[in-house]
């Protein structure tokens, strides 16, 4: 009888052990995934649908887990009812065509609350942002470089030559060139490079 009792004991400590385990873990779920981060804004376009929302949330990394989050804007309040082509999850709305102000700092509760909430309507008759979050994030949720960081490798006129593509730059005119004797440069980021001179000037060229 002995020998039962310690196992029952032994038995009963560890199914509890875990079960606080797995409590704890679902608990940590709801937490914010990042501390002290900037506001974002989260535009959710007229087609988007509760996973794509969701998704883009997780693989930004401003909610932990996908299933909690929609529990958590499942049993928050809404107090603004969602217009005509909402999103609903349970009795809840959250508003298309809208603009949300959120951050990783944000735990699934308090975000829960700006989606049903705090949307602010930004038509989509003329086409939503490429973006669907500005400033830009990377895929994981850095924030993505700004165009100055992008391009502060560039140095010379050479250089500026080699960054010119997608993101704009130009050259100065043939015509300008035979006019003046110079080839100017300018970069995606702004600054005016001279072929033969070192350094930039932030004066577009003309």
């Amino acid at each position: 009888m002995k020998k039962r009792l310690i196992a029952f004991i032994i038995f009963t400590l560890l199914v509890s052990g875990v079960g606080y385990s797995i409590f704890k873990s679902r608990q940590s779920n709801f937490e914010a995934p990042r501390q002290n981060t900037q506001t974002i804004q989260f535009t959710i376009g007229k087609n988007f649908t509760l996973d794509a929302v969701v998704g883009d949330l997780k693989y930004y990394d401003f909610i932990k887990d996908e299933a909690i989050f929609k529990y958590a804007l499942e049993h928050s309040k809404d107090t603004n009812h969602g217009k005509e082509n909402a999103i609903k999850i349970g009795d809840n709305t959250i508003d298309r065509e809208a603009v949300y102000k959120i951050s990783q700092s944000m735990n699934a509760w308090e975000l829960a609350d700006v989606l049903l909430n705090q949307g602010v309507y930004q038509s989509c008759d003329h086409g939503c942002p490429e973006n669907n979050f500005a400033p830009e994030l990377l895929p994981g949720g850095d924030l993505a470089p700004t165009i100055k960081e992008k391009y502060s490798w560039v140095k010379t006129y050479e250089d500026c030559v080699e960054a010119i593509g997608n993101d704009g730059g130009q050259f100065s005119s043939e015509q300008y060139y035979e006019r003046t004797g110079v080839r100017m440069c300018v970069s995606p980021d702004g600054r005016e490079f001279t072929e033969g001179r070192e350094g930039w000037s932030d004066k577009p060229s003309p």
